[in-house]
């Protein structure tokens, strides 16, 4: 009967998931910043091929590389390259560690730029202690 028991209880720390869960962190929003910071940083200085490096593959599932080209010219073009601010305006983060982790991370910036400022929110994601974007909208302000 011991070894029943033994068995079951086995069984039950098995199928068990042990997670603990962070929202809204500091220091999980100072990890994702690094990520943006880089990314403005290259994207000042022209460097698009280092920028992309930080863009994950469920990014690229949806938008090519020579799209998103496209995009940063055209933003370019309508709003400056030449950005002199970035400004964090909301963030949120969720983190759970455990049997199941899982990394999320969203970042909106005010943007400044020479001709016209933007508003640009990127979407974060962890895999394998590397934190890519996977999303990353502008929309322009006034």
């Amino acid at each position: 009967m011991k070894k029943y028991i033994l068995i079951l209880v086995s069984f039950l720390f098995i199928a068990c998931n042990f997670n603990e869960t962070y929202h809204n962190r500091e220091e999980d929003k100072k990890d994702a910043e690094k990520i943006t910071e880089k990314f403005y940083d290259f994207i000042k200085k022209n460097n698009r091929e280092e920028a992309f490096k930080l863009i994950g593959n469920k990014f690229f599932k949806t938008t090519n590389k020579r799209q998103l080209n496209q995009m940063i010219d055209d933003i370019n073009a309508e709003c400056g390259a030449q950005i002199s601010d970035t400004q964090l305006t909301i963030w949120e983060t969720f983190v759970s560690v455990g049997t199941n982790p899982k990394s999320q991370y969203v970042l909106s910036y005010r943007i400044e730029r020479n001709i016209q400022n933007t508003q640009e929110k990127f979407t974060l994601e962890k895999n394998n202690d590397s934190i890519k974007i996977v999303g990353y909208d502008v929309h322009f302000t006034k």
